[in-house]
């Protein structure tokens, strides 16, 4: 099993990724220390015994919630990815 590093580690490089494209700033790393953040988190919440499952599941909710709530990044990585393969 990947753990619960893999999804966040994707999460902090597609949400620094999309808030640079939106922002054009390249030295705005609030995403990244926010997704070490909840790294540190959920290994934390990991250790647990028996928890390792549930804290891969929130990890990997927490990345699709970033890829299709407005709430989060608007516009959101999905639609970003979208509008610059042309798509409509």
């Amino acid at each position: 099993m990947a753990g619960p590093i893999a999804p966040i580690l994707a999460l902090g490089v597609v949400s620094y990724a999309n808030n640079w494209k939106n922002t054009g700033n390249v030295f705005d790393v609030k995403p990244l220390l926010f997704a070490g953040i909840a790294g540190l988190g959920l290994e934390l919440f990991a250790a647990i015994p028996g928890m390792e499952p549930v804290a891969t599941f929130i990890g990997w909710s927490a990345f699709i919630g970033l890829l299709l709530s407005p709430n989060v990044q608007n516009p959101t990585p999905i639609q970003n990815i979208v509008a610059l393969t042309g798509g409509k």
